[in-house]
């Protein structure tokens, strides 16, 4: 049949050809893998030098120890504005309790309008850590609510036997539009109930490998999955919550065989909960003794606009409907306790109550929704990127260009440019 012999190195090509090719770890340095097109910036020492992130855009930068850099951000009047940093330590470097990351958010006036930080805490070995500072917009005024602008600044302290190397960081300024008609709902949200539900998905886990990091987290719905992870490795997954839905994740450590007479691993699997704007909403732990284990936990409050006024981290994150990422880390030590190169984790997935509607955004939601694309891609099990690859392939195959066209027209231009070049070099040697 036509078109069978391009093959996936043939699809891949016309990936590249399109632009849609996945990021991959530069150089193996690390098995995190960073968002497509993310451009490198530097922080610096001064704000006088800081250069401007856009909004909406992923970049890359790095830090090192005990280092406080800045980065430069425009802000309206209107919008509550999110900047986070995802820090990146190579794997086996070494890390303690006191090594802390801090994302603050300020005005050219010095003052704070927003802060938070994260910290490796007992389980002291290498991960992605994340933290968030908001910039909020109150209804009274007061500072840091005008345009114009701001200084992101992010800070790295390092415990005194932490390796000294740099960590690469990740860094996006999300905005969220202001509500039509006024600032939205700014009641404090009634607790709701957080027993564990009694429908937690069972049957046989559907096999499914996560992400990498936040760019190709791996879609989920409803359900039970399981994957392998080796000692030290993170993986990411993601679960689209719809306004006035609550969110149950539930991870198992599976069974393990070990020749000790006395085993166990403290802290040997970590778990983390990030909402769309990639801040911090909850997070656990495992300890491990070779039996299944499993992380108590309750299910997340439901999603609304007034969670954001409360004083519970884990319900002022659920502020917004969109995809949540969730964050799974194999402790190192899993390695030199228990027999195995891999170890299955299972990921219990329940999102409860239906969709109520949400606030009537003056401007784009951006990715403070839930839609068909985001429910298909989790029924699917697709991360973003597949999502965005799948997407522009249709709108090649819809315009009546076949992958053979596509590979022949990159074709078609590299062949032209070498000739062009190597033209080019025999008149300047004639």
């Amino acid at each position: 049949m036509r078109g069978r012999g391009l093959g996936a190195a043939g699809l891949a090509l016309a990936a590249a050809v399109l632009g849609t090719a996945p990021a991959q770890a530069e150089g193996g340095t690390s098995p995190y893998v960073f968002a497509d097109g993310a451009a490198r910036v530097a922080g610096e020492v001064s704000s006088t030098d800081a250069h401007t992130l856009a909004a909406g855009r992923a970049y890359r930068s790095q830090i090192g120890p005990d280092e406080e850099l800045y980065y430069a951000v425009d802000l309206d009047a209107s919008s509550y504005a999110y900047a986070s940093a995802v820090a990146v330590p190579k794997p086996g470097a070494k890390v303690g309790t006191r090594d802390r990351l801090t994302v603050t958010l300020r005005d050219r006036r010095d003052n704070q309008c927003g802060t938070g930080d994260t910290r490796f805490g007992s389980a002291a070995y290498p991960r992605p850590l994340a933290a968030q500072a908001v910039r909020a917009i109150k209804p009274d005024g007061g500072t840091c609510q005008e345009a114009g602008p701001y200084f992101l600044v992010v800070e790295r302290e390092t415990g005194p036997t932490s390796a000294q190397e740099p960590w690469e960081l990740e860094l996006r300024l999300l905005t969220e539009p202001a509500v039509q008609g006024g600032g939205g709902p700014t009641q404090t949200p009634s607790p709701s109930p957080t027993d564990a539900p009694a429908d937690v998905p069972g049957g046989e886990p559907v096999a499914r490998p996560g992400g990498t990091g936040f760019n190709d987290a791996v879609a989920l719905a409803d359900g039970s999955f399981k994957t392998r992870l080796r000692p030290g490795a993170t993986t990411f997954y993601r679960v689209p919550v719809d306004w006035g839905q609550r969110l149950y994740v539930e991870p198992e450590l599976g069974s393990a065989t070990t020749d000790k007479s006395v085993a166990h691993v403290s802290s040997a699997l970590e778990t983390a909960l990030y909402n769309p704007a990639f801040g911090p909403v909850d997070d656990g732990s495992l300890l491990f003794n070779g039996s299944p284990q499993t992380l108590s936990s309750e299910p997340l409050q439901p999603v609304a606009y007034e969670n954001r006024h409360a004083s519970a981290p884990s319900v002022k994150g659920t502020r917004f409907a969109g995809w949540y990422y969730v964050q799974l880390t194999l402790s190192p030590k899993m390695a030199e306790v228990f027999r195995g190169d891999d170890f299955g984790v299972t990921l219990r997935v329940r999102v409860q109550g239906e969709p109520v509607a949400g606030p009537r955004y003056a401007g784009d939601a951006g990715p403070f929704q839930v839609g068909d694309r985001e429910r298909d891609a989790a029924e699917a099990g697709r991360s973003d990127a597949e999502v965005a690859r799948g997407e522009t392939m249709a709108v090649v195959a819809a315009s009546g260009i076949g992958t053979g066209t596509v590979l022949l027209v990159g074709l078609g231009v590299w062949f032209w440019v070498a000739r062009r070049g190597a033209a080019g070099s025999r008149v300047r040697s004639g």
